[in-house]
């Protein structure tokens, strides 16, 4: 278990005074690792001095740094986040002040268990089911060699063979958050049965996300008759894969069940948000992810100028599909977003430009973001890469705009 790592190294040793971090430093101590102890205290029990003054006492006897942080952190909800945030960060501190190559952390085969079934709770499909054996963290490298090796009860059993004493958090079977219930759920369970299952859960995780990133190599554009033939785990996954990567925590079973009402709706223009105008989009026959934007401008010119702005900018060069060729009479020119009721006159007559989109297949959310030109007259004489008025022609002086 332990014969990858370089006992020449020096290692930071995560404990809590509870026996599973108790048993990983001694067994640690035990192969002769070079060890230094980072402790949080939360003050949240009254038991808490007393578990940071055995972890003393062991690392006293032992001869090993002991380094302990007491937590300071106002926290009204979510105490969980904020604490991993904590420790943490405290972890950090200590890991560059001692200059070390590892952190070994406590995680067992119950976390695993227990992680398994709070995503299956929370429908959440992500990275993995699983805990990692092996993460970065804030710069750190994180080692958990008891992850695949032992249960909470052998690591117990391990403290009373070698008589380490250890302190239980007597919180962790209250009802005061979901990851407890669940523990108290599996309490009675066979716990094997259960692991096998995350693992060969995992397992199918694995295979699917390979099969959807090779998918997304070759599908630059999500058509909805392909995604239609997929099932709940490979969309979850799909979607999870495809999206913004600052954006994938937000990637729930809301989201799958929106995408599922996508494929079957004969709607062609569907949006779901996910986070901070990023949404999921259905756009006629294609889904994608796009940020929005949906700001109105207004810019009036008195005459021609070259200007660049957050939403379009003006120059005298560029396709002839991007420009417009603007008279002394049609100053001054308004150019904004479109409104409902605007019209542009064609050949075939007057047209709304909402219906020149449909016709266009422009996607709904691109659509608040074309701008139009309106001369002094009112008249809509240009709609940016679709339209200009009948009658226009096409002259050195074009007034070029260019998306």
């Amino acid at each position: 278990m332990f014969e990858s790592y370089d006992l020449s190294k020096k290692y930071i040793v995560a404990c809590s005074g509870g026996p599973d971090s108790m048993a990983l430093l001694n067994m640690l101590v035990s192969h002769n690792f070079n060890v230094i102890v980072a402790m949080v205290n939360y003050k949240t029990r009254k038991e808490s001095d007393e578990e940071e003054q055995l972890v003393k006492d062991y690392c006293k006897s032992h001869n090993i740094k002991c380094y302990v942080e007491i937590f300071n952190e106002k926290c009204e909800r979510n105490f969980e986040a904020v604490a991993r945030k904590f420790r943490y960060n405290f972890f950090s501190k200590v890991y560059k002040l001692e200059d070390a190559s590892g952190l070994f952390v406590a995680h067992h085969k119950d976390d695993v268990i227990e992680t398994y079934l709070l995503k299956k709770h929370r429908n959440v499909i992500n990275k993995s089911y699983l805990i990692e054996s092996f993460t970065i963290i804030n710069k750190m490298n994180v080692y958990r060699p008891l992850l695949n090796e032992f249960y909470k009860q052998d690591l117990i059993d391990y403290c009373e063979k070698n008589k380490i004493e250890y302190g239980i958090d007597k919180t962790n079977f209250m009802d005061i958050h979901t990851r407890n219930i669940i523990r108290k759920r599996i309490a009675d369970m066979d716990k094997e049965v259960i692991y096998k299952q995350a693992i060969f859960e995992e397992e199918k995780l694995v295979n699917i996300r390979k099969e959807v990133q090779e998918f997304l190599k070759y599908y630059p554009v999500y058509l909805t008759n392909v995604l239609k033939e997929k099932d709940d785990m490979w969309l979850h996954i799909f979607l999870y894969e495809s999206c913004n990567g600052k954006y994938k925590r937000n990637i729930n079973k809301s989201i799958l069940l929106a995408l599922k009402d996508f494929l079957k709706s004969d709607k062609p223009n569907l949006n779901i948000l996910v986070k901070d105008n990023y949404y999921l989009c259905k756009n006629y026959n294609k889904i994608e992810f796009v940020f929005i934007n949906e700001s109105e401008f207004n810019y009036v010119l008195n005459k021609l100028e070259y200007i660049n702005t957050p939403y379009f900018k003006i120059t005298n060069s560029g396709l002839k599909m991007h420009g417009i060729y603007v008279s002394e009479e049609d100053f001054p020119i308004t150019i904004r977003n479109y409104n409902e009721n605007d019209k542009i006159v064609l050949k075939e007559g007057s047209k709304k430009i909402t219906r020149l989109f449909i016709d266009k297949k422009v996607p709904l959310h691109e659509r608040k973001m074309v701008p139009v030109i309106e001369n002094r007259h009112g008249q809509i004489i240009f709609v940016y890469n679709l339209y200009r008025k009948y009658g226009l022609k096409y002259v050195k002086n074009n007034l070029f705009m260019i998306k």
